[in-house]
């Protein structure tokens, strides 16, 4: 470092140097990654302009009070689990056949539960007055959706990122034209839960196609299934426990404000929600990237490195956009009943943050069996969040439940780096 008269230190050419060749390197490896959750992510800030300009606060509440409960059942029962492939898939041996039997059993089971609470007495709290064929079908899409999992896993492992990009790009385009098709004929909820179902068929079926490049179905039988059942057991225990905690916060945010205040609130909120949501592309775009990092050499990998040269200056960056042009984005890509998203935005843009800043402590409680962890880290999430939510929303709408949400994430997260510092560090 060199100092100036005035004892400020400035970096010296070489250390520059080494800065930007790092820079570089990440670039290098992540370009299909950053390239496509950089498209997806206007695609996502597009779609969520154009549904909430043509279908208003109240019928925008409504559709995300309908697709609350699919999401939901179906990650809780499924999402993250091609770790659980990963994991199998690191022990050397070919799982795509049991992974993909693994998968429909699972959306199947999913698809009932939806069906039972759509029918009964619950489906009003869900917006859900009959059960219509587009529901039926967009229930469906889903079990279908659950084999993107494996196939992920599966290009995760064998460091096809491009591949992996394609998949997530791919998708989200398909629906994005499908809303903007059906929208045109008819502007309504129904349309856009076609649009949702033809995104689910493409992400797991094109899925599909992508990791039999690299995996085959081979012949199988309830033996090898059995076997296979046994091995992911535990681990697939300790992801869903994992998941689950962490879905309160994700989707009961929703539900409560519908219940405890109204319809329009449920849109403002989930409107500001969309707007900050751009945060998770770039956590998205390095998680597989990681991944395939620490399947092997995580010892190796420096992350101080990557925290201090990657994320805190992106951090910073994204942060200042929202707080100058947050008002801006909102009254473009919204209209002036969407104004009252500005604060709740504010204050989810700190969780988010936060949440970027150490992402990457997950992956490593994942790849040295301390996912637990991470699992009591969302226990805190869940309970902080339910005990402010509660006491909040009543007074605050939708400013109280992003308060509750935001600070769940900080303290969850506060926690697993003390975890991180104490059981990898040490």
């Amino acid at each position: 470092m060199a100092c100036t008269g005035s004892g400020v230190q400035i970096p010296s050419a070489p250390q520059i140097l080494v800065k930007f060749l790092y820079i570089k390197e990440i670039y290098l490896q992540t370009k299909e990654l950053i390239s496509s959750q950089f498209l997806i992510a206007i695609i996502a800030v597009l779609q969520v302009s154009y549904v909430v300009k043509q279908l208003g606060v109240e019928n925008f509440g409504m559709v995300t009070l309908i697709i609350t409960l699919p999401s939901l059942i179906f990650r809780a029962t499924h999402s993250r689990n091609s770790d659980v492939t990963l994991l199998a898939l690191k022990k050397g041996s070919n799982v795509f056949t049991e992974s993909i039997i693994f998968d429909f059993l699972i959306g199947l089971f999913s698809f009932s539960v939806c069906f039972l609470i759509f029918y009964s007495e619950l489906g009003s709290y869900f917006g859900i007055k009959e059960i219509t064929p587009v529901i039926l079908l967009y229930l469906f899409s889903r079990i279908v959706q659950t084999f993107s999992e494996t196939s992920k896993a599966i290009l995760i492992f064998q460091g096809k990122m491009k591949s992996f990009s394609l998949l997530e790009f791919v998708t989200v385009l398909v629906r994005f034209l499908s809303i903007l098709f059906l929208f045109s004929i008819n502007a309504s909820i129904e349309n856009y839960l076609i649009s949702q179902t033809i995104y689910s068929l493409g992400y797991g079926l094109i899925g599909i196609y992508l990791a039999t490049k690299y995996e085959k179905f081979e012949s199988t039988n309830f033996d090898k299934l059995s076997k296979y059942f046994n091995r992911i057991k535990k681990s697939y225990g300790k992801l869903r426990f994992d998941q689950i905690l962490g879905l309160i916060p994700q989707h009961f945010d929703v539900i409560l404000l519908g219940v405890v205040s109204d319809i329009s609130s449920v849109g403002i909120y989930k409107f500001a929600k969309k707007l900050i949501e751009p945060i998770n592309y770039v956590v998205v775009t390095f998680n597989p990237w990681l991944q395939n990092k620490l399947k092997n050499s995580y010892e190796t990998f420096e992350i101080n490195t990557f925290f201090k040269q990657i994320l805190l200056p992106l951090s910073f960056l994204i942060s200042i956009f929202y707080v100058v042009f947050g008002r801006n984005i909102i009254s473009i890509l919204g209209s002036e009943e969407f104004i009252d998203s500005y604060a709740p935005m504010l204050i989810l843009l700190i969780g988010f943050i936060f949440y970027l800043y150490t992402f990457w402590i997950r992956q490593y409680l994942l790849f040295n069996d301390l996912i637990t962890f991470h699992a009591y880290g969302r226990l805190i999430y869940s309970g902080v969040f339910l005990l402010l939510s509660i006491s909040l929303v009543g007074t605050y709408s939708s400013i109280g439940i992003a308060i509750s949400l935001s600070s769940a994430m900080v303290l969850q997260k506060t926690y697993e780096y003390v975890i991180y510092k104490k059981k990898l560090k040490s």
